[in-house]
């Protein structure tokens, strides 16, 4: 079985199995915000994969272990989520790298950035090791802060742009393709 078959609720199940294995199906599914219904339904699948497995304990508490092959699909599932976010940091790097030196070659000194939390990070990070004298940056955690008269702004975010705005957008990412480049 790949880590690709570990579905996102499945996965979180098995996330909050691992933190406390003496968990009710109640306490389960309060933690993970889903129906006690569905829980059990996961709680049942995972069992019948093998991931985790069920002892009843006694009349009322029941103990939810994660198997050796439990361990491993978490395991697969967080590294391949970590590496895709490694390369998304670096799509992302690039796409700045791209925009930001072709702008400036054409004579662009200001510049407007949309983006939120870590990628508004990854974004200042990135543009202060560009070597591009009187640039000037301003960093936005969403388009209502960006000036009306702003001619240009460059995404990070899943917000899309406001409607009937002059100002071109140009996206540094593209969350559903990785490979996502701007040429």
């Amino acid at each position: 079985m790949s880590s690709d078959n570990l579905a996102e609720k499945e996965f979180i199940l098995i996330q909050e199995i691992a933190k406390r294995d003496t968990h009710t199906q109640r306490s389960l599914s309060q933690s993970i915000g889903l129906s006690l219904g569905t829980t059990n339904l996961l709680i049942q699948r995972l069992a019948r994969k093998g991931l985790i497995k069920i002892t009843q304990l006694d009349w009322k508490r029941t103990q939810y272990l994660l198997t050796l092959k439990g361990a491993m699909e978490k395991t697969n599932k967080m590294y391949r989520q970590t590496l895709y976010t490694i390369r998304l940091f670096r799509q992302i790097q690039d796409n700045i790298n791209t925009v930001m030196r072709r702008e400036y070659d054409d004579g662009r000194r200001d510049f407007h950035l949309v983006a939120t939390d870590e990628l508004l990070d990854l974004l200042k990070e990135t543009v202060g090791e560009l070597d591009m004298p009187k640039a000037r940056f301003s960093y936005h955690q969403n388009f209502e802060s960006v000036p009306a008269d702003a001619e240009l702004i460059m995404t990070a975010t899943l917000e899309a742009p406001p409607k009937g705005r002059a100002a071109r957008c140009l996206s540094l990412v593209d969350f559903n393709n990785i490979d996502f480049r701007v040429s």
